[in-house]
């Protein structure tokens, strides 16, 4: 199922058309997932090579809100943050921040990686561990025309909006690059939504998408042990969606699954076959890596899961660590995509009125 996100939450009618029409074709686990997902922070994190450049593309062109300024660690600091042993660089430095996405529970929590070797990671649409952030806006071609002016690279065929269809209507995308390489999809829906979207600016809301290597064994991490309920669609091969991505020539299915605990908030995962692919290997540091972010009961028991998977934990020591308090790993998928998966503190009891 190919979503064009409505208002806040993600509409089941907007759809491609025929080529992606949603199959639920993958049964449910015949038991309960082992991991119990409690929620997402709803942060996306681009790796990102300057963090100000980030900014000034994020806040400044597309027009998100930051509502606060960069904050920074150091293993040079007293006490020394274990963050850093967090994210596995525990002789590094890490500035961050995160900007807000009107009308949208996902978030974009930019990290920009210091005093460690960093190697850039070059990404094509097709190649697996890919990430794509959707946003749904009001006005595409003043956006597209600012972001032209900065030279932004627009990775669209013939670099000018296309209009595909949608059960709802029509939209017009166009998709470019942030300054890291990673990629950003603007739609325009014809007609525009007229409730449950902010009521000013030019976004009205966003999806992530992650391509993947192979579906099927990407859903035996996300379906069978973190209890994603997917919607697998069927490959298929739309010539103007394969423009929008800079694609010639290629077949490619979507799965749409919303984050457990968070019903408005889609993961979509994309796989493409008869075409050539190089899988990423960054590292999290890399600029152009990717990182997402769960809520889980059990860490252990969600780490375990995970490596059973195919999962390796990339934090110092191949253990969790305490983050303010919390417990918190990362972990890289089979994908190369990084998993942050924090253990929040249970609710205390509710007290009776008395």
């Amino acid at each position: 199922m190919w979503r064009v996100t409505t208002v806040g939450v993600v509409a089941a009618s907007a759809v491609m058309a025929a080529v992606l029409t949603a199959q639920s074709n993958q049964a449910p686990p015949a038991r309960p997932a082992p991991v119990d997902v409690v929620g997402s922070s709803g942060n996306m994190s681009p790796i990102v090579a300057d963090l100000d450049e980030a900014i000034h593309f994020y806040r400044d062109l597309i027009g998100m809100t930051m509502p606060r300024p960069p904050r920074m660690v150091s293993h040079a600091d007293v006490p020394f943050p274990e963050l850093l042993n967090n994210q596995g660089t525990p002789t590094g430095r890490l500035r961050w921040v995160s900007v807000f996405i009107p009308g949208s529970r996902w978030r974009l929590e930019l990290l920009e990686f210091g005093e460690v070797d960093r190697k850039p990671v070059t990404a094509r649409p097709q190649d697996p561990g890919a990430m794509t952030l959707v946003l749904q806006v009001r006005d595409l071609d003043a956006l597209l025309a600012r972001l032209k002016q900065e030279q932004v690279t627009v990775v669209t065929s013939g670099a000018q909006p296309l209009t595909l269809a949608s059960a709802s209507g029509k939209v017009r995308a166009v998709t470019v690059k942030d300054p890291a390489g990673h990629f950003v999809e603007l739609q325009q829906p014809d007609p525009l939504p007229t409730a449950g979207v902010p009521a000013e600016g030019n976004i009205l809301g966003a999806r992530v998408r992650i391509t993947v290597a192979d579906t099927d064994d990407t859903l035996r991490l996300y379906r069978d042990k973190f209890g994603f309920n997917p919607e697998v669609g069927s490959f298929g091969s739309d010539a103007t969606r394969l423009r929008l991505m800079g694609i010639p020539n290629a077949q490619f299915r979507v799965t749409t699954a919303a984050v457990p605990n968070v019903p408005d908030q889609f993961l979509e995962f994309i796989e493409f076959k008869a075409i050539d692919r190089a899988p990423l290997r960054g590292r999290i540091y890399d600029p152009g890596s990717s990182r997402i972010q769960l809520r889980v009961r059990d860490l252990p028991t969600a780490m375990n899961e995970f490596k059973a998977a195919g999962g390796v934990v990339t934090s110092t020591g191949g253990k969790s660590v305490m983050v303010d308090k919390i417990p918190s790993v990362i972990m890289r998928d089979m994908n190369n995509i990084f998993v942050i998966m924090q253990q929040p503190a249970p609710a205390p009891p509710a007290t009776a009125n008395r």
